[in-house]
């Protein structure tokens, strides 16, 4: 069922009022499943590996300052553009989420992998190929890089819709819930909604326009998910079979997707010069890519970036890679049909020549695919054909 959004519906409260958001402390209470209040339990402090003193080569990633936001807010505008029609890439900084939030979530993260016994983890194993989803864990092993190598990755995911209930969760997960949700509320808040406002600007639509695809005016919300993604390295031998690959070149599903910079020199962005080159860790920062959804309703004018994840550095190789994201999506029942912009319908061309998918159509079906499909193979990237379109698989 397609779901059609109008001007009219697009939310008007101004950002320039506080942000107030309640993130759980660690030494704070929360309440578990309803039933009343209790002390979380103690969580591991993350110790940030040292940044790499390899010599790499660096992408040229813009920076936007969010601090920037109420007093010049064309100047953001400007750079957001430039940086979603170049490369699709850029950093946040000045967003107000403290680093010592940041830094938190990288603790919790490793208790997700490492204090949940793997006969849980596999009694919450994500339904991928069944559903097209990724709610619960996807584990090491799932997903070909090449040439038989499995990939050496394990996720977990927590949405922040009814549809994911506390006790959905592994047990030594559950306590911490509700302070997964608060963190993404605070990202959305503090940091999409704001970009999604500076992505108008670009595209010339109403200030809001995009945020009300996300989250209308009657309380419906795309199932956005906190994501905790775990690399242990390849071995020598798994990494000369892919050339040091760990997860194959992608275009994200989803609209925007927002990275915790870490320390860890491993991701790397396809440049338009048609060169990979690393993405680097900036302390405090967010990393803000737009997606396959976002790209295809601006007909192409914003750019969804292709970026790999490969061995890191001799100095960081022997270290586990883990991330924190958050994936933004576009409410559920939406056609991927192009923005109302007279800039998208001037620049942007059509992309769906037959049935429009909407974006949980889309979102569904990608998910399933990764990884597993028989794609049409190549040198450089294989071939995996949805909805009519070739989306590429680089090695």
């Amino acid at each position: 069922m397609s779901t059609t959004i109008t001007t009219t519906q697009v939310e008007t409260q101004k950002l320039s009022e506080p942000v107030t958001i309640d993130i759980t402390s660690p030494s704070s209470t929360s309440s578990v499943n309803g039933t009343g209040s209790q002390s979380l339990p103690p969580v591991k402090e993350w110790i940030a590996p040292q940044p790499t003193k390899e010599e790499v080569e660096w992408a040229d990633i813009l920076t936007v300052d969010l601090s920037l936001y109420d007093t010049n807010k064309q100047q953001l505008i400007d750079t957001v553009q430039t940086a979603l029609e170049r490369d699709g890439f850029f950093y946040v900084v000045g967003h107000g989420i403290p680093d010592e939030t940041l830094k938190r979530q990288f603790g919790v993260g490793q208790l997700t992998f490492d204090e949940v016994p793997r006969e849980e983890k596999e009694a919450h194993r994500a339904q991928i190929a069944e559903k097209g989803s990724f709610m619960g864990y996807k584990l090491q092993n799932y997903w070909e890089i090449k040439d038989g190598v499995r990939d050496r990755i394990e996720h977990y995911n927590f949405y922040q819709n009814h549809i994911d209930p506390t006790t959905r969760h592994p047990k030594a997960l559950q306590p911490f819930v509700p302070e997964v949700k608060s963190f993404l509320e605070e990202t959305r808040q503090k940091v999409l909604r704001r970009i999604l406002n500076l992505i108008d600007g670009v595209l010339g639509l109403e200030e809001g326009y995009l945020w009300s695809l996300h989250e209308d005016a009657n309380g419906r919300r795309g199932d956005d998910l906190l994501r905790y993604m775990i690399y242990d390295p390849l071995t020598n031998e798994e990494s000369q079979k892919t050339n040091g690959v760990m997860l194959n070149g992608h275009t994200d599903f989803n609209s925007v997707s927002t990275l915790v910079s870490q320390p860890i020199t491993a991701l790397q962005v396809l440049m338009p010069d048609n060169v990979w080159r690393y993405v680097k860790h900036k302390d405090g920062a967010l990393v803000i890519n737009i997606g396959d959804q976002l790209s295809f309703m601006s007909g192409g004018i914003l750019r969804g970036t292709m970026h790999r994840v490969v061995r890191p550095p001799k100095d960081q190789v022997h270290h586990r890679r883990l991330g924190v994201f958050h994936f933004a999506h576009f409410i559920s029942g939406v056609p991927l049909d192009l923005l109302p912009s007279k800039k998208v319908r001037e620049e942007g061309h059509v992309i769906f020549q037959g049935e429009v998918p909407t974006t949980d159509q889309w979102e569904a079906t990608r998910v399933k695919s990764y990884g597993t499909a028989q794609f049409i193979k190549g040198e450089e990237y294989d071939i995996e054909v949805i909805a009519g379109l070739q989306v590429r698989h680089y090695h």
